[in-house]
């Protein structure tokens, strides 16, 4: 089994499927081996071996998952049997996936993209000198700079509301507790005994309520017509009938 797998790079193999079936003597001993050498060192870097000792003929089907690695890794395969037996209608088929950023140019979506573009750009002299702009890659390059810069900008727009409803959110606190500190002062009795002192001192009133008033003779002016000052006889009646209504009212809790 040589060239097993296509030449693409990228080539992840991901499990093993085999067919084959073996005739021989129930009574016999065979071993069916399948094997992969390893491209990149030493060793195989995929074995199976079925024991057949003492079994019947028959079809073997099966399927190994593998650890994901390379395909180039995988070195020339093979499949072979020890004992007396024959193998026939033998299918070894390889699962693998390709890695779309095996080369990260090929996808803006691969971790390494900005690196390779980056360098693609060096290496074929589009920021140092002066650029191709029917580069497809240059064109790509400045869009990804620009929608950096736009993320960069939202990202310190968002940091930069964020720490100003913390700013908001601290002085709302603070109105609060000094609105609180100050009730609870006022609900004290010392301290509003200390608040009346406050407002009654000389030192406090006295910028407000301090006045000199000018010395002298001030004159009535009130002129009486004769010197009898009559009664007020409508008065007089008022009064005695008030005086008649609280007599009423106790005589109800005299009794």
């Amino acid at each position: 089994m040589t060239k097993v797998l296509p030449a693409d790079a990228g080539l992840e193999v991901q499990g093993i499927f085999h067919r084959y079936t073996i005739t021989k003597e129930s009574n016999a001993d065979a071993i069916v081996s399948i094997l992969n050498k390893n491209a990149t060192g030493s060793g195989n870097i995929y074995e199976r071996h079925d024991n057949w000792n003492q079994l019947p003929s028959n079809t073997k089907i099966g399927f190994d998952v593998v650890t994901p690695s390379l395909g180039k890794r995988w070195g020339e395969g093979s499949i072979g049997v020890t004992g007396e037996a024959t193998l026939s209608n033998i299918i070894v088929a390889y699962n693998y996936r390709f890695d779309p950023c095996f080369i990260p140019l090929s996808d803006p979506s691969c971790p390494d993209y900005e690196s390779a573009l980056y360098q693609y750009l060096l290496d074929n002299d589009l920021i140092n000198n002066e650029p191709d702009i029917n580069d497809p890659y240059y064109d790509e390059w400045v869009q990804y700079q620009l929608e950096r810069k736009a993320e960069e900008q939202e990202e310190e727009q968002v940091k930069k509301e964020k720490k100003e409803e913390e700013e908001q959110e601290e002085l709302k606190m603070e109105r609060a507790l000094s609105v609180a500190g100050a009730a609870e002062q006022i609900a004290n009795p010392m301290q509003q005994l200390a608040m009346m002192q406050q407002l009654a001192s000389t030192g406090t009133l006295d910028s407000y309520y301090s006045a000199t008033i000018e010395g002298g003779t001030y004159k009535d002016t009130i002129e009486l017509k004769d010197t009898e000052i009559k009664d007020n006889y409508k008065a007089l009646r008022n009064l005695a009938q008030d005086n008649l209504h609280r007599t009423i009212v106790r005589s109800q809790y005299d009794k």
